[in-house]
């Protein structure tokens, strides 16, 4: 069955938490969303990033991609680094680089320093990911891990949420350099809530009944099509991190307005990962469950172009952030499951797809919004969504054919 009595679920999962490894999710999830905001404050302070170092969408996206350059090139680096120093330490250096990433994003004071202190905040995030995903998978239940990781994986729409309640409540109150200050105040309770000591092992601390007994070593296999697939997804997810509140001020909204619309996206994304992990967690085909919220969440970010009342962008931005954005802890929980003893490795296979998507987005996105328009940008990102799903799905669908129900 899909689900299993999801209200007794959600209960035993709550209560786990307060007297088990509440403290690691904590940790983690804090963790990563420290080491996404930088990304998600370039894009939600752009207008005024823009005015004071002079520079257009093109360079934003440049300045975007930079991070997503750096969380790609050093992805496969972390998960071996996760590996051989455990998920603590390797935490730790992700949130120090972390918050040196923001602290140097605030007081920049030219574009090349801005792209600087962006990749590193991209290296900060390819550390923490891979460590946080091989703690969850060491520390918590099998059959609570996609609760787990619907949690932990909200941590991209969070960082958005965040962002976007930055614009009018630091941003154009006392300044952008404030706001990446501010939020480098999260590695405080990241640092705090994590334990002094996790598993080194990479099977579960336990096994019951429904936690089957460790494989052997393997190697992550069969992962090039779903990378393939997450990276389509994340150049349009990165894309409207980055671009979403410039090109609503671009079109006639007000830029508080944007702001919050940006964090009732995030709302929606959070939302959307954690029903998405939830209630198909246990589902035969996880993939094909992602494969359907990124089409749905596809149609919602061409929607983002074809739309001008605040209603309409409304509408709009909860489908393109609840669905587009709602299938990545379901994902990350059903590869790291297939490769149980490579847990690290797996994330970041992934991970690298994720950042090659996040290279692309911003930069095609840009260039496209300022040759053709956004209107055009956004039914182009739509369109990757959509053509992500379709991979997904083929890849399923031979997968049935080799390995029937």
């Amino acid at each position: 069955m899909v689900r299993q009595s999801n209200s007794h679920t959600i209960g035993a999962f709550v209560t786990e938490v307060r007297v088990g490894w509440g403290r690691v999710l904590t940790a983690v999830t804090c963790s990563a969303t420290l080491t996404m905001l930088p990304v998600f404050l370039l894009g939600a302070a752009a207008p005024g990033l823009a005015a004071d170092l002079h520079f257009d969408a093109g360079r934003l996206g440049l300045a975007v991609s930079a991070f997503w350059i750096a969380m790609a090139v050093a992805g496969l680096a972390g998960g071996h680094v996760a590996h051989t120093l455990g998920a603590r330490p390797t935490t730790l250096i992700g949130i120090g680089i972390g918050v040196v990433s923001l602290a140097g994003l605030a007081t920049s004071g030219s574009f090349p320093l801005l792209v600087v202190f962006a990749v590193v905040g991209g290296i900060a995030t390819a550390l923490a990911t891979p460590a946080g995903d091989m703690a969850i998978f060491a520390v918590v239940p099998a059959n609570r891990r996609g609760l787990a990781y619907g949690v932990k994986q909200a941590s991209l729409p969070a960082a958005s949420l965040l962002a976007g309640l930055g614009v009018p409540l630091v941003v154009l109150t006392v300044g952008w350099r404030w706001a990446f200050a501010v939020a480098a105040l999260l590695a405080i309770p990241a640092a705090i809530a994590l334990p002094r000591k996790l598993p080194r092992s990479h099977t579960p601390v336990a096994a019951t009944a429904t936690d089957p007994a460790p494989r052997r070593a393997v190697k992550p296999r069969g992962l090039v099509p779903v990378s393939v697939a997450v990276g389509l997804a994340m150049a349009a997810v990165s894309a409207t991190g980055g671009f979403y509140v410039v090109a609503a001020v671009a079109g006639g909204t007000p830029a508080p307005t944007a702001g919050f619309l940006l964090a009732l996206g995030g709302v929606c994304g959070i939302g959307g990962r954690f029903i998405a992990s939830w209630r198909f967690g246990t589902a035969r085909r996880p993939l094909l469950v992602c494969a359907g919220l990124m089409a749905a969440g596809g149609i919602g970010t061409a929607g983002l172009a074809l739309t001008g009342a605040t209603a309409g962008l409304a509408a709009a931005t909860v489908l393109a952030c609840g669905a587009g954005w709602g299938w990545n802890g379901l994902l990350t929980q059903d590869v790291v499951a297939s490769h149980p003893e490579a847990t690290a490795r797996a994330s970041a296979a992934i991970m690298v797809g994720a950042a090659s998507g996040g290279v692309a987005g911003p930069v095609l996105f840009g260039l496209v919004a300022t040759g053709a328009g956004y209107t055009v940008a956004w039914l182009c990102a739509g369109a990757a969504l959509v053509l992500a799903a379709s991979v997904l799905a083929v890849r399923e669908a031979r997968r049935r054919v080799l390995q029937p129900l």
